[in-house]
């Protein structure tokens, strides 16, 4: 383990937010995963300046997929993949809970759990949620997502304890009455992550609020086959391990696809209700990004794996400078700000307009000339030239030049939005 860092500078009153009756001095949380599974991981995370912590998912009982772990980054594409993860058990859980409590001072802990027993009704998923609760979570937090648990692909009301993770997650019903009974059985919040899995994530997370959830996390993970070698594809590309496999998917390459969940949640949802967004953020600016599509809370699990904890002061001050130059009082005042500027594309303000050459630039590599949907580009005498007549203003050429020399002439509107 690294050595404790010192603590960050005060925290800036303006990152706070609230969610039920607990206050997170920041937006940002580890999300649940492999660092935030022992005890000094979370005494770490609380001198790095985190708010809050979701511990390590616990099932209750034993898990029924606990292997080692499998992990790897795949540089080039910027994904990041796992195979095989190790789970706690919920008596492991409970643990955590307390020794995290006794040794953090302000560190928020959500106990991020799931049942998969037999108990009649929904008694499991409430007994878990009381013990938690009395162990020291400020706040509990459902884990309807696991995208590696989904091999149990139907959900039905007389199955319901065989399901789990992502099968149960797209379930509006199943999903919104256990969150109602565990909100009534407790008095800390509740929150409740959803998987994006089945493409309903606003229908459940709709159906989550209006059963008392005090917020829905997002979780942007899909499940996805990684790059393989084509001459054996009988062997996986993880290591020590032989068979290739689906394989939960995270890291920066998800970006997009998270701000689309946490703008169809809040698209969907409202201003009201709280939203944690996950997926992709490796920076300040994706925070903010995903606070402007709706987040309240930004959770970071990918980063924290590759490295540790002790970014998030740059972070912290990444968006404090941000503030300031926008004279924002709160993150309240951005949230949301792309929601409303999200255009369907029968609704467009599109722009005539041309590529036009720099010749200057232009080294005639004929990179632009091989667009393969582009009829507008010659090279001539070495040099790109574009026939305005025939550009349809695409800007692809501009994309695939290496020197930059390619630029886009605006010519004014081209149609007004109806």
């Amino acid at each position: 383990m690294r050595k404790i860092p010192k603590p960050p500078k005060a925290d800036d009153p303006r990152l706070a937010v609230k969610v039920g009756s607990v206050t997170f001095p920041n937006p940002f949380m580890v999300a649940s995963g492999p660092t935030v599974k022992w005890k000094e991981q979370l005494v770490m995370a609380e001198a790095c300046g985190w708010a809050s912590a979701s511990l390590k998912l616990a099932f209750d009982p034993e898990p029924y997929i606990s292997l080692p772990p499998r992990y790897r980054y795949f540089k080039k594409e910027a994904y990041h993949a796992f195979t095989a993860e190790k789970r706690l058990t919920f008596k492991e859980c409970l643990q955590l809970l307390q020794e995290g409590r006794k040794l953090t001072r302000r560190l928020i802990l959500l106990a991020n759990i799931t049942y998969i027993g037999d108990k009649p009704g929904l008694t499991g998923w409430i007994e878990m949620a009381q013990q938690a609760e009395a162990a020291g979570a400020h706040v509990i937090e459902l884990n309807m997502c696991c995208p590696n648990m989904s091999f149990n692909v139907a959900m039905t009301e007389s199955a319901r304890t065989e399901q789990t993770g992502a099968s149960m997650g797209q379930n509006a019903t199943a999903v919104s009455m256990i969150t109602e009974a565990v909100k009534q059985s407790v008095k800390i919040p509740v929150f409740v992550k959803i998987t994006p899995e089945g493409g309903r994530i606003a229908e459940v997370a709709k159906a989550c609020y209006d059963k008392g959830a005090d917020c829905v996390c997002s979780v942007a993970n899909r499940l996805a086959i990684a790059d393989f070698d084509i001459e054996n594809p009988k062997q996986g590309p993880y290591r020590l391990q032989d068979e290739p496999t689906l394989a939960c998917f995270s890291g920066p390459w998800i970006k997009p696809l998270a701000l689309r969940d946490v703008f169809e949640i809040r698209r969907k949802a409202g201003p009201g209700p709280a939203v944690l967004g996950t997926g992709g953020i490796a920076s300040a600016r994706d925070a903010i990004q995903m606070i402007m599509c709706g987040a309240d809370l930004i959770g970071v699990c990918t980063e924290t794996m590759l490295k540790g904890f002790d970014f998030l002061p740059r972070w912290l001050k990444g968006m404090s400078d941000f503030m300031d130059r926008h004279a924002y009082q709160s993150c309240r005042d951005f949230r949301d700000l792309a929601v409303g500027r999200i255009t369907s594309a029968d609704k467009l303000t599109l722009h005539g307009g041309y590529a036009e050459v720099d010749l200057d630039k232009c080294t005639g590599c004929t990179l632009c000339e091989a667009v393969g949907h582009c009829n507008a580009i010659t090279i001539v005498d070495k040099k790109s030239h574009i026939d305005r007549t025939k550009c349809t203003a695409c800007s692809t050429c501009v994309e695939v030049c290496p020197e930059e020399a390619i630029h886009m002439v605006d010519a004014g509107v081209l149609e007004k939005k109806s």
